[in-house]
């Protein structure tokens, strides 16, 4: 098998190969043999028409092969690729994929947003969310804090909290601007970490001290770290993004947010209401 092939699928395809009907054998056959830069835009439909089977069977296969559908098949054989190839190359494979016809990049975007939107509801656990939703609901103030890339995500829900009547600030700075910040804090804060990247050692620090210091965490991060800080933190709330990279991993992130705020209001519908009248008497007494 040359280094194109993957790896993961081979391996699943191996330990799985005498339970697949004839049918799945050829799907999961055909999926080990392509190069993951290619197969990862590849839809259902596609990989039908490849295998000579239909989409109902590429599904059916994938989760025989030990995965809860093809978009996670395709992050998890995908995770060395994310590692190892050049962000320039994998915007190159982008290009290639779909080419410059705007009816094309539009169908895959937002074919890519349906993935992410699906997996992140998959894997949202209605538990952690409720757990999130009654430390968030007591804390004196709810800092959502923006690791990396998410600093979007974290204004995002800072705000959509703060109209329904909770305290909140929000931050994307890091290091010692971080640290300036977070002098702040106290035992009775929650604070709502949103990372999309692998672990770092910033993350490993930042939740070390929050919880040396006693303040509850919510973490919001993608499949790698739900394992890693399940049992170090509070709550954790996983978002899903796409092997492609066609669309952000940010939309799983701000939809969470979004439940969370709608929820946290639901319970406290007073609180809720009250706030968005005093936020449209704010806003009406602004010069337009």
């Amino acid at each position: 098998m040359d280094d194109d092939r993957q790896t993961v699928l081979w391996d699943r395809l191996q330990q799985h190969k005498s339970k697949l009907s004839r049918s799945e054998l050829a799907v999961a056959e055909y999926l080990a043999a392509t190069p993951i830069d290619i197969l990862i835009f590849q839809s259902a439909e596609d990989i039908a028409v490849k295998s000579g089977t239909s989409d109902a069977t590429v599904i059916r296969a994938a989760r025989r092969l030990g995965f809860t559908g093809l978009p996670e098949l395709k992050r998890l054989s995908s995770r060395s690729m994310a590692k190892s190839v050049p962000t320039t190359e994998r915007l190159s494979q982008r290009f290639r994929a779909t080419g410059d016809d705007l009816r094309t990049i539009s169908k895959r975007v937002f074919a890519t947003v349906h993935e992410i939107m699906t997996s992140s509801e998959e894997k949202l656990d209605i538990d952690s969310l409720s757990h999130a939703m009654q430390i968030i609901d007591r804390a004196d103030t709810v800092w959502c804090l923006g690791m990396g890339r998410s600093e979007v995500e974290a204004k995002h829900c800072a705000i959509a909290l703060s109209r329904i009547g909770l305290r909140t600030r929000h931050s994307g700075a890091s290091g010692f601007a971080l640290a300036n910040e977070l002098i702040d804090l106290r035992a009775d804060d929650v604070v709502i970490l949103f990372h999309t990247a692998r672990d770092t050692a910033e993350l490993k620090l930042i939740v070390r001290q929050l919880t040396d210091l006693g303040c509850r965490i919510v973490l919001v991060c993608g499949v790698q770290l739900t394992e890693l800080y399940r049992d170090k933190v509070s709550a954790v709330l996983t978002c899903v993004g796409s092997a492609t990279g066609l669309a952000s991993w940010t939309l799983g992130a701000i939809v969470v947010a979004d439940i969370l705020a709608y929820a946290i209001a639901a319970r406290n519908q007073e609180r809720a209401l009250s706030t968005r009248r005093r936020l449209a008497d704010l806003r009406a007494q602004i010069p337009q």
